[in-house]
């Protein structure tokens, strides 16, 4: 086994069986993304508390993104009352993460961060609720799920949502810490097969299931902390660790990169469809426009004269 470093970001899906018939029974997956988050947070001025909240939505967002049959982007989005009004991360089916965070910035925490511990979602974000989308693009569909923040973690709300939409015996875990300049984020998720239905599924199958998912389940709560966060234990060690009685199989790795996907093009779009009234009072003195992207933080200047929705005035 490869050690896990900081410049490890990928998803590692993984399969446990019954042993004896080696017949998988449960699915997993664990995302490690500590460079993605990185050089994200490194952009942006966060609070430690908040960064380190960012940090484990990007690596939730890599994780259940990993579990979906889609071809389009994956997204978190949680909105709250408290210091933390938006929490979003996204990720395409190629890998390509980017997240942001809005917070009130008079709003000052205490000094009881539990940097050995998940974020508490209650404290940071309040009263609210949090969306996972799929959206397929142009060519495909878009579903959405929404579930209250009612849970104390965001691993909490992502269990509910698919225990709401998948209607699957789903375990999600995630934790993030910065060692130094740079951040550690894991998430590990269990997610019991469905059975087919028909004569096949006797009371015995039945009973071999449930006990797997029992004992699955239990193996994962017992992971700690500093497992997840620790940069020298690979995904694959982990996982052995973990389920090693239960004959775990290492499908191939996702790769997992930090990558936008403004672009110029992007950016004059947004801004042809705006009234040029707008555009006015975006405008310096020197009749440019500077627009600055929320999630790699690129500035980008646009003299106003070359903006088709105000040059055809």
């Amino acid at each position: 086994m490869t050690e896990t470093h900081f410049s490890e970001s990928q998803i590692i899906p993984f399969y446990l069986t019954n042993g004896a018939e080696n017949v998988a029974l449960i699915r997993g997956r664990v995302a490690s993304v500590g460079q993605p988050a990185t050089t994200i947070l490194q952009r942006h001025a966060y609070p430690f508390a908040i960064a380190k909240m960012q940090a484990e939505a990007l690596a939730l967002t890599a994780c259940l993104a990993s579990t979906l049959k889609f071809d389009g982007i994956f997204t978190l989005q949680a909105k709250g009352d408290a210091l933390v009004r938006t929490l979003f991360a996204d990720m395409t089916s190629n890998g390509d993460l980017r997240g942001y965070a809005a917070f009130d910035p008079d709003n000052r925490l205490s000094s009881d961060d539990e940097p050995s511990k998940p974020s508490n979602v209650k404290r940071l974000i309040g009263s609210g609720h949090i969306a996972f989308t799929i959206d397929e693009g142009a060519t495909g569909g878009r579903y959405q799920g929404i579930v209250d923040l009612e849970g104390a973690t965001l691993s909490d709300a992502a269990t509910a949502w698919f225990a709401n939409s998948e209607q699957l015996d789903t375990l999600v875990v995630a934790a993030s810490n910065r060692q130094g300049h740079q951040w550690q984020a894991s998430a590990m998720m269990l997610q019991r097969i469905a059975t087919e239905g028909g004569e096949k599924n006797s009371v015995v199958d039945l009973g071999i299931r449930n006990d797997a998912w029992h004992t699955a389940k239990t193996l994962m709560k017992s992971v700690r902390f500093d497992e997840l966060v620790d940069p020298k234990l690979s995904s694959e060690s982990l996982i052995f660790r973990l389920f090693n009685s239960m004959k775990p199989h290492i499908a191939p790795a996702q790769k997992v990169r930090d990558k936008c996907r403004c672009s110029p093009q992007r950016v004059e779009s947004m801004l042809e469809k705006l009234d040029p009234k707008d555009i006015v009072e975006l405008a310096d003195p020197t009749r440019h426009v500077e627009i600055i992207c929320e999630f790699c933080k690129i500035k980008r200047y646009f003299h106003i004269d070359k903006i088709k929705s105000f040059a055809a005035l």
